[in-house]
């Protein structure tokens, strides 16, 4: 591994050369933002002390006549031409900016070699005596180190309670209460820092200086330790090391605790080396010698970030392909990420070339822009984490709101995928657009300033608050229509208004979302009126061709209006019986008795049996033998009712008394005895199940035949009142011509006997052979 990582940094150094060019446009682009903005009397100072030292006179000279040559290639550039210029070819147009192009860079290029010449001046400054004066400068912060830190660990160990307490808060709280636990947990880390910041100020002002006054190297120190315990606690409420409940972003507990080691060891080493040392060499020795010590830390962390990045090669790259979903989109994307590293260090290079080439101030501007830029990609991967986490949770209403309206939380289950979607796509486009801006490739306040980008970032904020309103609106009337048919809510609503109300969230939520793409198509800046002519075409069109569909929705319509379908009735339509699940404009879905759901269109509907309005009735059609007698069996069955009116399951759905209608008809084998028990709608086919098996049980009892289908058969009698014989014929009985020849020749006639017919034998279920029952004995021969 030490083999590796030294190769690598070999490597790195190298690329520093390689990427010289690749610093150009940015250091004339923070050469020029930074003039501008430094305090004219601190540019005095500075260039009294660059004129001061030879070397960076020369240095400074070189520059001076690069910029001379380079404004008067400009100066040449921008000389009007003659008017054939303006009739020039499209081949001569593309030559003289290809050229003006290469020769721009040539130009930066030379500067920069120029610049990295004079580059081992900087490091001229720094002797031995330089260094022995910093080493005196850092003893007399020793005490005061000793003393923050010490305060700080003292700290941390006082806010472990309250921080328990926040943790929990955050294990057991809601989606409101986990980010205040986050920010309060936030707030004690800070806390912990900031008390010994007071102290140790407290402490160089009373004993560590003169009275009353703090020592600048003192006041330095101070300073940056503040600013490294700020970074390092908002790196560790991201990363949260040791609680992975409360990580913001999808890492393993080794990989928190590596980003948080190399983060602290990272921003210490660059926050004390320019917030502290920079400024007291600059102060106590020369400028020069604070610049080259300057160099010299910011190439410290530029390698500690090198290897930082070759540490971190593989389970970077795994993470960013575990990321890609799609397989094409991982194929396209493999090689980018395969070699991300290289591109890390390509960035790294770039800013040592700056480091190298300019001053601190510049280096500092040019990183402040890029560190703005990581924290945006973290705030962004951040708020991506918690979409992903809340696409995965599920996004649950409060447990009032849920009770309210059910209906709600089932339907944002739906919805809320795609609003994450949105939200993310939003998220990803700030964030490249403000990484573009910050970066220089693209200016986005000159872009909303003009006016193409002021109409088209007035249009996406109305059409998001025109979304916004329509989601708002969308879930207050169903919030609504919720809370009108919640048996809880509203124990008197029917199933009529239930069906209603249904169709009517279907209608408003079509009309909606109808209006709003109206909306946004408007302020896209489509012309709606031609969509509104051919909508009024098509409709009409769909009237003629879709003439189904029309009768779908005109029966639908007539049905609901007359209420002969609730949503949860039990009816038989076209054939079909079963429980209405789902009722819309135009079909109804039944789930039957087996479990099957039908979807049935009205315009196959003719007739429509509701058996779920006002009461029903168990009608009882019982069968006993003829020999029995029917006032024994009308007795039997009203005993039977009582006893089932009796039972506490049943006694509440039977709601009027045993009514007999008597014998309705006359079958094969027994006397129809019919009765009818009038109980609540949807009630009687278990109230019929019961009495059925209370009237079997009293049957048995009181020996009451309760027949089954049999045939008697009758041969009829003669006047006489005898039945006369049974003629039967054998299928082997000689014929008469036989029967006569034995007769003349005197002999007896021999008695036939009947061979019985022999059958295969069938095996059962069990596969051994059993003889059928009406097999008889074999022949005997």
């Amino acid at each position: 591994m030490p083999v590796f990582i030294l190769s690598r940094l070999f490597q790195f150094f190298a690329i520093i050369v390689v990427c010289a060019g690749l610093a150009a446009p940015a250091l004339a682009q923070s050469e020029g933002g930074d003039g501008a903005s430094e305090n004219p009397q601190q540019a005095l100072s500075q260039l009294i002390e660059v004129l001061r030292d030879e070397g960076a006179r020369d240095a400074l000279i070189a520059e001076l006549e690069a910029g001379l040559e380079g404004s008067a290639q400009e100066t040449e550039a921008d000389t009007p031409g003659d008017a054939s210029d303006e009739l020039r070819s499209i081949g001569g147009q593309i030559s003289d900016v290809t050229r003006s192009a290469v020769e721009s860079t040539m130009a930066s290029l030379s500067q920069l070699w120029r610049q990295l010449a004079a580059t081992p001046e900087v490091f001229s400054a720094l002797s031995l005596s330089e260094l022995n004066a910093l080493w005196a400068i850092l003893a007399n912060v020793a005490v005061l180190v000793v003393l923050t830190y010490g305060g700080l660990v003292l700290m941390r160990r006082l806010v472990r309670i309250p921080r328990e307490r926040l943790r929990a808060l955050f294990n057991s709280g809601g989606w409101i209460a986990k980010p205040v636990a986050l920010v309060l947990e936030f707030v004690l880390d800070v806390l912990a820092a900031v008390i010994p910041y007071a102290v140790g100020y407290g402490i160089a002002a009373a004993l560590l200086g003169e009275a009353g006054v703090i020592r600048l190297e003192h006041a330095l120190y101070l300073n940056a330790f503040l600013m490294v315990e700020i970074v390092v606690a908002i790196i560790r409420t991201v990363v949260s090391p040791n609680l992975p409940e409360q990580r913001l972003v999808h890492l393993s507990d080794g990989e928190a605790r590596s980003v948080m080691g190399w983060s602290r060891f990272i921003v210490s080493l660059f926050v004390f080396g320019q917030m502290m040392v920079l400024p007291l060499l600059t102060a106590s020795v020369s400028f020069a010698a604070g610049r080259a010590i300057s160099v010299v830390l910011l190439l410290l962390t530029l390698v500690a970030m090198a290897v930082a990045v070759l540490v971190a090669r593989r389970p970077v790259k795994h993470k960013l392909m575990g990321m890609i979903e799609s397989k094409e989109a991982r194929r396209g994307l493999a090689l980018p990420i395969r070699n991300w590293h290289i591109f890390a260090l390509l960035y790294l290079a770039v800013l040592a070339v700056i480091a190298l080439t300019r001053t601190s101030v510049q280096f500092q501007a040019y990183v402040w822009d890029n560190v703005q830029v990581v924290i945006a990609i973290m705030i962004g991967v951040v708020i991506l984490n918690l979409i992903k986490r809340s696409a995965r949770n599920g996004f649950n209403l409060p447990e009032g709101l849920r009770k309210r309206s059910p209906e709600l939380q089932r339907q944002l289950h739906r919805i809320v995928p795609a609003v994450l979607k949105v939200v993310r796509f939003i998220v990803i486009g700030a964030i490249v657009i403000f990484c573009l801006h910050k970066l220089g490739f693209f200016n986005f306040v000159d872009f909303i300033e003009g006016e193409f980008g002021a109409r088209v970032a007035g249009s996406a904020v109305t059409i998001l608050v025109i979304l916004g309103v329509a989601i708002l609106a969308w879930v207050g009337l169903n919030t609504w229509m919720d809370s009108q048919v919640n048996p809880e809510l509203a124990p008197g609503a029917t199933a009529r208004k239930r069906t209603l109300f249904a169709l009517m969230r279907n209608a408003l939520t079509i009309a909606l979302i109808v209006i709003t793409l109206m909306f946004v198509l408007s302020e896209i800046g489509i012309n709606i009126a031609p969509l509104l002519a051919s909508a009024g075409v098509l409709g009409l069109a769909i009237g003629f061709g879709a003439q189904k569909l029309v009768q779908d929705i005109i029966t639908g319509i007539f049905i609901q209006l007359e209420g002969a379908i609730d949503v949860g009735d039990v009816v038989a339509v076209g054939g079909i019986s079963g429980v209405v699940e789902r009722l819309t404009i135009r079909s109804v879905s039944l789930r039957d008795v087996e479990g099957s759901y039908h979807i049935i269109p009205f315009s196959s509907v003719d007739t429509v049996t509701n058996f779920m309005r006002g009461f029903s009735f168990a009608v009882i059609d019982m069968g006993v033998g003829y020999r029995e007698n029917v006032e024994d069996a009308r007795q039997a069955m009203l005993d039977a009712f009582e006893e089932l009116r009796a039972d506490p399951e049943y006694k509440n759905a039977i709601i009027d008394d045993f009514e007999w209608m008597g014998v309705n008809a006359f079958g094969a084998s027994e006397v129809v005895l019919r009765a009818r028990i009038k109980t609540l709608p949807g009630k009687q086919w278990g109230v019929k199940r019961a009495y059925n098996g209370i009237v079997k049980r009293i049957f048995d009892a009181r020996d009451i035949e309760i027949p089954f289908p049999h045939q008697t058969l009758y041969f009829g009698v003669g006047k006489d009142g005898k039945a006369p014989p049974m003629h039967m014929v054998r299928e082997d009985e000689p014929s008469d011509g036989a029967t006569d020849e034995a007769a003349a020749g005197g002999a007896p006639a021999k008695t036939l006997e009947a061979k019985p017919r022999r059958r295969r034998r069938k095996g059962d279920v069990a596969g051994k052979d059993m003889p059928d029952v009406d097999e008889g004995p074999e022949d005997e021969t």
